[in-house]
């Protein structure tokens, strides 16, 4: 069996590949960058992607603005890339998609089965790959907020983290969205279980547990070991609800996955690491 990961240089793709190989897996990883890997190839498109037994794809911009200003040419290219990679003939391909696709205005947990929102070319690009990889023995990870050492300076926690300790508080948009935070090892976990299970379908990929971006701060604060909670300013105050909580039972149920690391774990393996950086 081989397994092909697109996307291999990535923040999520290299640590695919990296737990396929500690798996004794056959894994072939394909970026746009040179590897390490023994087995890997650099294309300048992932059109050239090899075949193999089992694919996950990964190669997608997952940031949404630039996605988003990219508009309608990101979506055809995308669709185009899925349809050849489909006609590769894999016997099974894992998908990353994204949570966004509920929208953000709902209060419930969130099940493959619930309602979606395309408002956006982002989310109906995901959406539109989601049903074409699905009815080709498709199995779809829709991924809630990753986190971990090597991730974007974007990502909220990212943001967050750099301000403490430095005194004169804590700066964040708004304090009021609340969204499920992955560790990034839990995630990795997922998606080599999809790939080397047999479910297929929808899953959603999250730690099953929502947090406000207040409660974040809160949590960032006291991992730190600071004297005092930081003073939270908020710059672009809404009272606009604003949630992605997620039911993660089919997952669990399909692949005997579970996340290991909690919020405050995470958190504080990431401020252990950047002390030690400091110290360098």
């Amino acid at each position: 069996m081989k397994v092909i990961v697109t996307g291999a240089s990535g923040f999520v793709g290299h640590r695919v590949v990296n737990e396929l190989l500690r798996r004794g897996i056959k894994t072939c990883a394909v970026s746009r960058h040179p590897l390490e890997f023994s087995d890997s190839i650099v294309v300048d498109n992932y059109m050239d992607t090899p075949r193999g037994d089992i694919l996950i794809h990964l190669a997608d911009n997952s940031n949404r603005a630039q996605v988003n200003e990219r508009g309608v040419s990101h979506a055809v290219e995308a669709r185009e890339l899925a349809k050849r990679l489909i006609s590769n003939g894999y016997q099974r391909i894992v998908f990353a998609s994204s949570v966004v696709v509920y929208g953000d205005k709902c209060s419930k947990l969130h099940k493959p089965i619930d309602a979606v929102l395309a408002n956006d070319i982002y989310s109906q690009s995901k959406l539109e790959r989601e049903e074409l990889f699905v009815n080709y023995n498709g199995v779809i990870a829709r991924l809630s907020n990753l986190y971990g050492a090597g991730m974007s300076p974007e990502n909220v926690i990212s943001k967050i983290i750099k301000q403490v300790p430095r005194g004169g508080g804590i700066k964040v948009w708004n304090d009021k969205p609340i969204r499920d935070f992955l560790w990034i090892d839990d995630a990795v976990d997922a998606l080599v279980e999809m790939a080397l299970g047999k479910s297929k379908g929808i899953f959603n990929v999250a730690s099953g547990r929502a947090v406000s971006v207040k409660e974040l701060v809160k949590t960032v604060s006291m991992a730190s070991g600071v004297d005092k909670p930081s003073t939270l300013h908020i710059t672009k105050p809404c009272d606009e609800y604003s949630a992605i909580m997620l039911d993660i039972s089919d997952t669990v149920n399909s692949f005997g996955w579970i996340p290991k690391i909690t919020l405050e774990d995470g958190i504080r393996s990431l401020l252990d690491n950047k002390n030690k950086m400091r110290v360098k």
